[in-house]
């Protein structure tokens, strides 16, 4: 949870992002707080895991980690890699080019089938 800091991410504007449901999963993803990733808080049942990679399920793992959504990265945040290696960057997925509602973060969610539970 303290990977994300102020330093790290662009001021939050909304003036691209008209829907109010996408506001939402925005500042979620950005604080890293998603009732998928941090329900079991509530329910007091045990911390989910990523069936395939056996760590605990964060918003850092589903967006740049995760080995079950590495052709859907690729199609969908090719942008956030760094310049010289194939390494995703939480920072990049979460910036601004990549976080307007018709761009990749939204369609990566959408098609892993993650954005109902955000």
């Amino acid at each position: 949870m303290g990977e994300i800091t102020t330093s790290v991410l662009h001021d939050w504007t909304y003036t691209h992002i008209r829907d109010r449901r996408t506001q939402i999963v925005s500042a979620r993803l950005k604080i890293g707080h998603t009732y998928f990733t941090q329900r079991y808080l509530l329910t007091r049942d045990p911390q989910p895991y990523c069936d395939d990679c056996l760590v605990p399920l964060t918003v850092q793992h589903l967006l740049v980690e995760c080995l079950s959504f590495i052709d859907l990265r690729h199609r969908y945040l090719y942008r956030c890699r760094g310049r010289d290696s194939g390494v995703y960057y939480l920072s990049k997925a979460l910036g601004p080019a990549c976080l307007s509602p018709d761009h990749d973060v939204f369609k990566y969610l959408g098609e892993a089938g993650l954005l109902p539970n955000l």
